[in-house]
């Protein structure tokens, strides 16, 4: 039995450049690369015939597959595709961190579970380290109520 040529097919109107796919290509093929607010993924002409993981992990259905025909094997691409995507920057450190488009996607899922007016919108578009340190700073908020919390029960039980 002849082997068939199966190709990758990423549909640059829909991939908002997450990078699902490149995670989920346990062969690798599927490759991305970061200079300064520039992510570039590369998908390759084709791949293993029977997986399809890259496509399941999408979450914008951005991966399809064909097979084709015999005598249009000669303009399939041999090379690999690239998709360019603007970074958007952390509005607080300036860091390019992700996708205009991912952000986009984060913002409108926000917001149709948790509609906000747009004033208090900040932190969907910050850099992972801005929230991780808005995270830290909480927690250290809220250790500090518990240790006033513990210290205010403690007088209470001496003033007993």
């Amino acid at each position: 039995m002849k082997e068939s040529t199966r190709m990758l097919v990423p549909e640059e109107k829909k991939c908002i450049g997450c990078r699902a796919c490149t995670s989920a290509c346990p062969e690798k093929l599927i490759t991305f690369s970061e200079e300064g607010k520039l992510r570039s993924i590369s998908f390759p002409a084709n791949c293993s015939p029977d997986c399809e993981l890259c496509a399941l992990a999408c979450p914008e259905k951005a991966i399809s597959f064909t097979f084709p025909e015999e005598e249009e094997k000669s303009r399939v691409p041999l090379e690999t595709q690239t998709l360019d995507f603007e970074l958007a920057p952390c509005q607080k450190c300036g860091t390019a961190f992700a996708t205009r488009r991912e952000l986009e996607k984060v913002r409108t899922a926000i917001s149709e579970k948790f509609p906000f007016p747009q004033q208090e919108a900040s932190g969907w578009n910050s850099a992972p380290a801005v929230v991780r340190q808005r995270s830290e700073k909480s927690k250290q908020k809220q250790l500090f109520r518990q240790e006033s919390f513990k210290k205010i029960e403690k007088a209470r039980q001496y003033q007993l």
